[in-house]
Protein backbone atom coordinates (compact mmCIF):
# COMPACT_ATOMS: atom_id res chain seq x y z
CA UNK A 1 0.00 0.00 0.00
CA UNK A 2 1.18 3.75 -0.35
CA UNK A 3 1.32 5.49 2.39
CA UNK A 4 1.01 8.88 0.36
CA UNK A 5 2.98 11.34 2.15
CA UNK A 6 4.55 13.22 -0.63
CA UNK A 7 8.10 12.67 -0.24
CA UNK A 8 10.69 14.53 0.28
CA UNK A 9 13.33 14.88 -2.40
CA UNK A 10 16.06 13.81 -0.55
CA UNK A 11 13.81 11.31 0.77
CA UNK A 12 13.01 9.51 -1.79
CA UNK A 13 16.58 9.66 -3.46
CA UNK A 14 18.71 9.51 -0.27
CA UNK A 15 16.37 7.26 1.65
CA UNK A 16 14.71 5.01 -0.63
CA UNK A 17 18.74 4.67 -2.23
CA UNK A 18 20.05 2.59 1.13
CA UNK A 19 18.59 2.55 4.68
CA UNK A 20 16.22 4.49 6.25
CA UNK A 21 19.26 5.21 8.78
CA UNK A 22 21.27 7.19 6.31
CA UNK A 23 23.25 10.52 7.73
CA UNK A 24 23.35 12.69 4.58
CA UNK A 25 24.87 15.31 4.44
CA UNK A 26 26.00 18.54 1.93
CA UNK A 27 29.30 18.05 0.17
CA UNK A 28 31.68 21.06 0.68
CA UNK A 29 32.99 22.49 -2.72
CA UNK A 30 35.03 25.39 -3.57
CA UNK A 31 32.80 26.29 -6.78
CA UNK A 32 29.21 27.66 -6.56
CA UNK A 33 26.99 24.93 -5.05
CA UNK A 34 23.61 24.32 -6.67
CA UNK A 35 20.60 25.28 -4.81
CA UNK A 36 19.49 21.71 -2.44
CA UNK A 37 16.57 20.21 -3.63
CA UNK A 38 14.00 20.10 -1.19
CA UNK A 39 10.77 20.37 -0.58
CA UNK A 40 8.63 23.11 0.11
CA UNK A 41 7.95 23.22 3.62
CA UNK A 42 3.90 21.59 4.23
CA UNK A 43 2.79 25.01 6.18
CA UNK A 44 4.27 27.02 3.51
CA UNK A 45 1.36 28.59 1.53
CA UNK A 46 1.62 29.78 -2.36
CA UNK A 47 0.35 33.62 -2.78
CA UNK A 48 -0.95 35.16 -5.65
CA UNK A 49 -3.95 34.79 -8.08
CA UNK A 50 -3.26 30.89 -8.97
CA UNK A 51 -2.98 29.92 -5.15
CA UNK A 52 -6.52 31.70 -4.43
CA UNK A 53 -7.65 29.19 -7.07
CA UNK A 54 -6.76 26.76 -5.69
CA UNK A 55 -7.36 27.10 -2.48
CA UNK A 56 -11.02 27.63 -3.62
CA UNK A 57 -11.52 24.82 -5.90
CA UNK A 58 -10.22 22.59 -2.79
CA UNK A 59 -11.96 23.91 0.16
CA UNK A 60 -14.96 22.48 -1.73
CA UNK A 61 -13.50 19.02 -0.25
CA UNK A 62 -12.03 20.41 2.97
CA UNK A 63 -15.21 19.04 4.63
CA UNK A 64 -15.21 15.41 3.52
CA UNK A 65 -11.82 14.78 3.84
CA UNK A 66 -11.60 15.98 7.29
CA UNK A 67 -14.20 13.14 8.03
CA UNK A 68 -11.91 10.64 5.77
CA UNK A 69 -8.43 11.33 7.57
CA UNK A 70 -9.34 9.60 11.41
CA UNK A 71 -10.33 6.77 9.56
CA UNK A 72 -7.94 5.85 7.07
CA UNK A 73 -4.71 6.72 8.50
CA UNK A 74 -3.02 4.54 6.14
CA UNK A 75 -4.67 5.21 3.01
CA UNK A 76 -3.51 8.43 1.93
CA UNK A 77 -4.42 8.34 -1.78
CA UNK A 78 -6.91 10.77 -1.12
CA UNK A 79 -4.23 13.75 -0.69
CA UNK A 80 -2.80 13.45 -4.44
CA UNK A 81 -4.92 15.83 -5.65
CA UNK A 82 -4.10 18.48 -3.20
CA UNK A 83 -0.39 17.58 -2.75
CA UNK A 84 -0.02 18.45 -6.80
CA UNK A 85 -2.63 21.34 -7.01
CA UNK A 86 -1.13 23.09 -3.77
CA UNK A 87 2.68 22.71 -5.47
CA UNK A 88 1.64 23.57 -8.73
CA UNK A 89 1.28 27.33 -7.03
CA UNK A 90 4.18 26.90 -4.73
CA UNK A 91 6.11 26.67 -8.45
CA UNK A 92 4.57 29.17 -10.04
CA UNK A 93 5.02 31.71 -7.39
CA UNK A 94 8.79 30.89 -7.24
CA UNK A 95 9.16 30.64 -11.22
CA UNK A 96 6.87 33.79 -11.68
CA UNK A 97 4.66 31.69 -13.70
CA UNK A 98 1.84 33.13 -15.96
CA UNK A 99 -0.81 31.70 -17.78
CA UNK A 100 -0.66 32.03 -21.68
CA UNK A 101 -3.44 31.44 -23.93
CA UNK A 102 -5.82 30.31 -21.18
CA UNK A 103 -2.87 27.92 -19.99
CA UNK A 104 -0.40 27.64 -17.67
CA UNK A 105 2.59 25.73 -18.90
CA UNK A 106 5.88 25.67 -17.09
CA UNK A 107 8.41 23.91 -15.08
CA UNK A 108 10.35 24.27 -12.03
CA UNK A 109 13.55 22.45 -11.74
CA UNK A 110 15.51 21.67 -8.04
CA UNK A 111 18.65 20.02 -7.80
CA UNK A 112 21.90 19.41 -5.15
CA UNK A 113 24.47 18.14 -4.68
CA UNK A 114 24.53 15.61 -1.57
CA UNK A 115 26.34 12.67 0.19
CA UNK A 116 24.95 9.76 2.13
CA UNK A 117 26.41 7.45 4.45
CA UNK A 118 24.82 4.58 6.59
CA UNK A 119 27.07 2.06 9.22
CA UNK A 120 24.98 -1.56 10.65
CA UNK A 121 24.88 0.09 13.65
CA UNK A 122 22.89 2.93 12.46
CA UNK A 123 20.74 0.54 10.39
CA UNK A 124 20.66 -2.09 13.14
CA UNK A 125 18.92 1.16 15.62
CA UNK A 126 16.60 2.16 13.19
CA UNK A 127 14.86 -0.59 12.55
CA UNK A 128 14.09 -1.77 16.03
CA UNK A 129 13.70 1.76 17.28
CA UNK A 130 16.12 1.29 20.06
CA UNK A 131 19.13 3.24 20.39
CA UNK A 132 21.21 0.93 21.98
CA UNK A 133 20.18 -1.91 20.49
CA UNK A 134 21.29 -5.41 21.43
CA UNK A 135 20.71 -8.36 19.08
CA UNK A 136 18.24 -10.70 20.80
CA UNK A 137 20.66 -13.95 20.46
CA UNK A 138 18.13 -15.93 19.34
CA UNK A 139 17.34 -13.90 16.99
CA UNK A 140 20.66 -13.21 15.60
CA UNK A 141 21.67 -13.04 12.15
CA UNK A 142 24.56 -15.28 10.41
CA UNK A 143 28.23 -13.90 10.79
CA UNK A 144 28.32 -13.63 7.55
CA UNK A 145 25.16 -10.75 6.96
CA UNK A 146 25.70 -7.33 6.42
CA UNK A 147 24.48 -6.22 9.51
CA UNK A 148 27.16 -7.26 11.99
CA UNK A 149 30.69 -6.31 12.10
CA UNK A 150 31.92 -2.93 10.20
CA UNK A 151 29.99 -2.92 7.22
CA UNK A 152 29.46 0.72 6.10
CA UNK A 153 28.21 2.42 2.68
CA UNK A 154 28.25 6.13 1.80
CA UNK A 155 28.57 7.93 -1.57
CA UNK A 156 26.25 10.44 -3.33
CA UNK A 157 26.36 12.66 -6.49
CA UNK A 158 23.71 14.94 -8.32
CA UNK A 159 20.22 14.63 -7.69
CA UNK A 160 17.71 16.33 -10.00
CA UNK A 161 13.79 16.98 -9.45
CA UNK A 162 11.94 18.14 -12.58
CA UNK A 163 8.06 19.09 -12.09
CA UNK A 164 6.59 20.00 -15.69
CA UNK A 165 2.83 21.61 -15.57
CA UNK A 166 0.26 21.99 -18.54
CA UNK A 167 -3.01 23.15 -16.46
CA UNK A 168 -5.88 24.74 -17.95
CA UNK A 169 -5.82 28.59 -16.21
CA UNK A 170 -9.84 28.02 -15.29
CA UNK A 171 -8.26 24.15 -13.14
CA UNK A 172 -10.88 22.55 -15.04
CA UNK A 173 -8.10 20.06 -16.40
CA UNK A 174 -4.63 19.12 -16.70
CA UNK A 175 -1.41 17.34 -16.38
CA UNK A 176 1.62 17.42 -13.69
CA UNK A 177 4.59 15.19 -14.19
CA UNK A 178 7.51 14.60 -12.28
CA UNK A 179 11.36 13.13 -12.70
CA UNK A 180 13.70 12.43 -10.10
CA UNK A 181 17.44 11.38 -11.50
CA UNK A 182 20.65 10.81 -9.20
CA UNK A 183 24.18 11.06 -11.59
CA UNK A 184 21.46 11.22 -15.14
CA UNK A 185 19.86 7.90 -13.90
CA UNK A 186 16.24 7.95 -13.34
CA UNK A 187 14.83 7.03 -9.87
CA UNK A 188 11.82 8.38 -9.50
CA UNK A 189 8.88 8.98 -11.95
CA UNK A 190 5.10 10.58 -11.84
CA UNK A 191 2.13 11.19 -14.27
CA UNK A 192 -0.58 13.07 -12.26
CA UNK A 193 -4.01 13.90 -14.42
CA UNK A 194 -6.84 15.77 -13.29
CA UNK A 195 -10.45 16.96 -14.75
CA UNK A 196 -13.20 18.97 -13.08
CA UNK A 197 -16.80 17.95 -13.86
CA UNK A 198 -19.06 20.10 -11.96
CA UNK A 199 -18.12 19.21 -8.44
CA UNK A 200 -16.57 16.11 -9.27
CA UNK A 201 -12.59 15.68 -9.43
CA UNK A 202 -11.31 12.72 -11.59
CA UNK A 203 -7.75 12.05 -11.21
CA UNK A 204 -5.02 9.74 -12.14
CA UNK A 205 -1.64 9.21 -11.01
CA UNK A 206 0.98 6.76 -11.32
CA UNK A 207 4.38 6.74 -10.11
CA UNK A 208 7.56 4.04 -11.27
CA UNK A 209 7.33 1.13 -9.09
CA UNK A 210 10.29 0.71 -7.17
CA UNK A 211 11.51 -1.15 -3.75
CA UNK A 212 14.97 -0.28 -1.84
CA UNK A 213 17.00 -2.18 -0.17
CA UNK A 214 20.85 -2.71 0.15
CA UNK A 215 21.58 -2.54 -3.01
CA UNK A 216 20.04 1.05 -3.78
CA UNK A 217 16.65 1.36 -5.53
CA UNK A 218 15.80 -1.18 -7.48
CA UNK A 219 13.15 -0.39 -10.22
CA UNK A 220 10.43 -2.56 -11.09
CA UNK A 221 8.34 -2.99 -14.46
CA UNK A 222 5.19 -1.17 -14.80
CA UNK A 223 3.85 1.58 -12.33
CA UNK A 224 1.69 2.00 -9.37
CA UNK A 225 -1.17 3.55 -10.40
CA UNK A 226 -4.38 5.74 -8.12
CA UNK A 227 -7.03 6.83 -9.86
CA UNK A 228 -9.90 8.53 -7.82
CA UNK A 229 -12.99 10.64 -8.14
CA UNK A 230 -13.70 13.40 -4.97
CA UNK A 231 -16.94 14.87 -3.99
CA UNK A 232 -18.42 17.36 -1.83
CA UNK A 233 -20.05 14.29 0.02
CA UNK A 234 -17.78 11.25 -0.68
CA UNK A 235 -14.69 9.90 -2.62
CA UNK A 236 -13.72 6.63 -4.37
CA UNK A 237 -10.40 5.90 -4.81
CA UNK A 238 -8.34 2.12 -6.38
CA UNK A 239 -4.61 1.65 -6.60
CA UNK A 240 -3.86 -1.03 -8.57
CA UNK A 241 -0.83 -1.60 -11.08
CA UNK A 242 -0.33 -1.22 -14.67
CA UNK A 243 2.30 -1.85 -17.32
CA UNK A 244 2.09 1.40 -19.37
CA UNK A 245 0.90 4.65 -18.86
CA UNK A 246 -1.24 4.26 -21.76
CA UNK A 247 -3.40 2.30 -19.85
CA UNK A 248 -4.83 5.37 -17.36
CA UNK A 249 -8.18 6.23 -18.20
CA UNK A 250 -8.73 9.58 -18.91
CA UNK A 251 -10.14 11.52 -16.18
CA UNK A 252 -11.57 14.12 -18.65
CA UNK A 253 -14.07 11.16 -20.37
CA UNK A 254 -13.95 8.31 -17.40
CA UNK A 255 -17.02 6.78 -16.27
CA UNK A 256 -16.35 5.12 -12.44
CA UNK A 257 -18.67 2.12 -12.53
CA UNK A 258 -17.14 0.98 -16.15
CA UNK A 259 -13.71 1.58 -15.18
CA UNK A 260 -14.19 -0.25 -11.39
CA UNK A 261 -14.81 -3.21 -13.66
CA UNK A 262 -12.21 -3.06 -15.60
CA UNK A 263 -9.49 -3.52 -12.93
CA UNK A 264 -8.29 -5.20 -9.73
CA UNK A 265 -7.28 -3.02 -7.37
CA UNK A 266 -4.54 -3.95 -4.75
CA UNK A 267 -5.89 -1.42 -2.48
CA UNK A 268 -9.40 0.88 -1.93
CA UNK A 269 -11.14 3.55 -0.15
CA UNK A 270 -14.73 4.81 -0.49
CA UNK A 271 -16.26 6.98 1.58
CA UNK A 272 -20.11 8.78 2.05
CA UNK A 273 -20.33 11.45 4.44
CA UNK A 274 -18.72 10.09 7.51
CA UNK A 275 -19.16 6.42 6.83
CA UNK A 276 -15.61 5.32 5.24
CA UNK A 277 -14.38 1.43 4.24
CA UNK A 278 -11.14 1.20 3.14
CA UNK A 279 -9.72 -2.80 1.87
CA UNK A 280 -7.42 -3.66 3.34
Amino acid sequence: MRKRLYLLFTGLLLGSLLLSGCAVKKETESAPSPTPAVETPAQAEAQGKLAEAVRAMLSVYDEELSRVAPQAPYHLTYTIPGDNLRQMALDAQETGAVPVDGRYLFTRRESGRFTYESTSEEALNEWTGDEAATPDPAEEAPMDSQLNGDYAVSGGGLFDRVRAYNVMEDLSSGVIEINDSLNGTVTGSERFAFALRGQELFFTDATLDQVADLDGLQMQEGYLAAVGVLRPDGLDILEYRISDLALLPDPASMNWASFCATVTPQTSLSAQGDQVQSQP
